[in-house]
């Protein structure tokens, strides 16, 4: 009984993501480290050190990170696994399914086609698609939804079915006829997968060639700007590319729910209480109206990536993340380089994407939040408070941040899903050392882009 308790203790301990049996027996396991891709600059070189640890460790099972200061990727790091079982590595060619980090590419396509007179923030959804206005939501605006007040965050009497989303015509029956979930009131309410569903359904009717958000960002963001950014994957993208996912481990999970916070680095956030009890808001928004209601392992299944999902479904990596954060740490500007590349957003443009609304607690992720009118959040992040960095984050750990004052675009995303809620201990030890180097070599004047 000893044994088992030390040897249950030890894996409780360890690293979360390694496979149990090579954490408690000291198999001949493949050494993660050992699969580490990619550059650093010189300046930069305690990323690559911390983001090796966090392999080493068993933080991660596949991961991969990008930075970029002064319009200079100085950091592009992978390493690991994207398949722990075949020995795939995690390399320059995996892609990664970012769930919400995808948000904030979808909010530069609306906000590029306000720039275009298409969409206008300040506008009724019910002008651009009058069926809309039902269930008290006639009064509910563009910059509503954009900013999750828009009281659709959750599907009262349905559950949301993958399937549902390759006939968008009968799903935005669906869409429509969903009753404000707040009587009318604007009310911030996570829209964690409804956000998508509704900004696709008004693009589709108002673009011009009546396009996806995904078609429009695979036929004009990724050329024009040299990214990969999926929302809808092909069989043979997926089976060559993908990474597969690795949910928390249950034993650390349970723990984590029973133990004392003050005992865990990343203790477990108040919403994944509220996410386990049916009947919550949280649970509605979070479970009940994404697709299948999946868990993070669902998600290695074909199906599941398929169809668009604006609001979760970005298959992407690191590189191409944070090229688009650079360029928002660049007001909106191209990054220099042999091609020339088209503005992102223009400077008017920019100014009412970024324009800040009031600080507001969300009723289904238990926190305060301040949201960008163009739907982006603003955040000061543990032990960076003295810096507001801008973006997104989505569920299991990735990030899409910038900071325009310190010419700073971060990115980073992996396969092993933890619990918090925007980022964690692997990325924050990454941005933090960031910030560190930024600040030494503005004082020491020393790095050259």
């Amino acid at each position: 009984m000893t044994i088992i308790i030390v040897l249950l203790c030890r894996y409780i301990c360890a690293g979360p993501f390694l496979p149990l049996s090579c954490q408690l027996f000291s198999l001949n396991c493949p050494k993660a480290s050992d699969t580490l891709h990619g550059f650093v600059e010189a300046e930069f070189t305690e990323i690559k050190n911390i983001f090796s640890k966090n392999i080493e460790s068993g933080l991660e099972i596949g991961a991969s990170v990008s930075i970029y200061y002064e319009n200079k990727l100085v950091v592009d790091l992978m390493g690991g696994f994207a398949d722990w079982d075949t020995g795939k590595p995690y390399d320059e060619n995996t892609l990664q399914l970012t769930f919400s980090s995808v948000k904030v590419l979808t909010s530069f396509v609306v906000a590029r086609l306000v720039e275009q007179g298409i969409l206008d923030y300040d506008e009724k959804i019910s002008t651009y698609w009058p069926e809309f206005a039902q269930g008290n939501k006639e009064n509910v605006t563009l910059e509503h939804l954009m900013t999750h007040r828009a009281g659709v965050g959750w599907f009262d009497n349905h559950l949301t079915k993958v399937a549902e989303l390759h006939d968008l015509d009968s799903f935005a029956k669906v869409l429509e006829s969903q009753p404000h979930n707040f009587g009318g009131v604007p009310t911030m309410s996570y829209h964690a997968c409804t956000r998508g569903y509704y900004l696709n359904e008004i693009v589709r009717r108002m673009d011009p060639k009546h396009r996806t958000i995904g078609q429009i960002v695979r036929e004009e963001i990724m050329p024009q700007y040299n990214i990969e950014y999926y929302y809808y994957t092909s069989e043979d993208l997926y089976k060559s590319r993908v990474a597969q996912i690795y949910s928390y481990p249950v034993p650390r999970v349970l723990a984590k729910l029973i133990l004392p916070g003050f005992m865990f680095t990343n203790p477990v956030h108040p919403l994944f209480f509220e996410m386990i009890a049916p009947g919550t808001k949280t649970h509605k928004t979070l479970v009940n109206s994404c697709p299948n209601q999946a868990q993070p392992k669902d998600w290695n299944k074909l199906e599941m990536v398929k169809p668009e999902g604006p609001s979760y479904n970005g298959i992407t990596n690191s590189r191409s993340m944070a090229k688009l954060a650079a360029m928002m740490a660049n007001h909106g500007k191209p990054i220099p380089g042999d091609k020339v590349e088209p503005i992102l957003l223009k400077d008017e443009t920019l100014e009412k994407f970024l324009e800040r609304t009031h600080s507001t607690y969300d009723q289904s992720l238990l926190e305060e939040f301040t949201m960008s009118k163009g739907g982006i959040g603003f955040f000061r992040l543990p032990g960076l408070e003295d810096y507001e960095f801008l973006g997104w984050g989505g569920s299991g750990g990735s990030l899409l941040l910038w900071n325009e004052e310190l010419k700073i675009g971060f990115a980073y995303c992996m396969n092993a899903f933890h619990t918090s809620l925007l980022g964690d201990e692997r990325s924050l030890a990454m941005l933090k050392e960031t910030v560190r180097t930024v600040l030494r070599l503005k004082n020491n004047h020393h790095f050259r882009g």
